[in-house]
């Protein structure tokens, strides 16, 4: 864990809601020096703290309508190569090792059914892969990209 202070959190915060904001925005946001703000970001990057600056997309409007959730079992000796293996296809979005029902969990978004298909395939495929258990999300109603920061904990609401 990296030691983040008051004002590593302020930016942070900030770089959250709008990752394009420039460091005099952020700096008239925070009440902190755009040069100091330059310094924290090289150094939260630096850190790993910021992994990198990207765009969010909405799925469905690039043509990706189709999310599904995968519970994989494997063998205890092969967890890892399996994790490993899920995270060189590029149609999964998200692989987890869980202490649910599954040994790990792999989000896949995706255009259609045959797509779909097709990855469950490549899935089944992988040494290792002792069964696969498919969820389709047929509605999300929350679905979050930043990490909570010291903000003081408050119910809200979902669509």
């Amino acid at each position: 864990m990296v030691d983040l202070d008051e004002t590593d959190l302020k930016i942070l915060k900030e770089l959250q809601k709008d990752g394009r904001m420039n460091y005099a925005e952020i700096s008239r946001r925070t009440g902190v020096p755009s040069s100091t703000v330059y310094d924290k970001i090289a150094r939260l990057a630096d850190k790993g703290v910021i992994k990198k600056f990207t765009v969010i997309l909405d799925s469905e409007k690039v043509g990706l309508g189709v999310s599904v959730l995968i519970g994989i079992d494997t063998g205890a000796e092969l967890y890892r190569n399996v994790a490993k293996e899920l995270c060189q296809l590029d149609e999964l979005v998200g692989v987890y090792g869980t202490t649910a029902q599954f040994d790990l969990m792999a989000r896949v978004r995706t255009a259609s059914l045959k797509t779909l298909n097709e990855i469950l395939n490549k899935i089944r495929e992988i040494s290792g892969v002792d069964d696969i258990y498919v969820m389709t999300i047929i509605k999300t109603f929350k679905e979050e990209h930043t990490v909570p920061l010291g903000e003081p904990m408050h119910a809200r609401s979902c669509a």
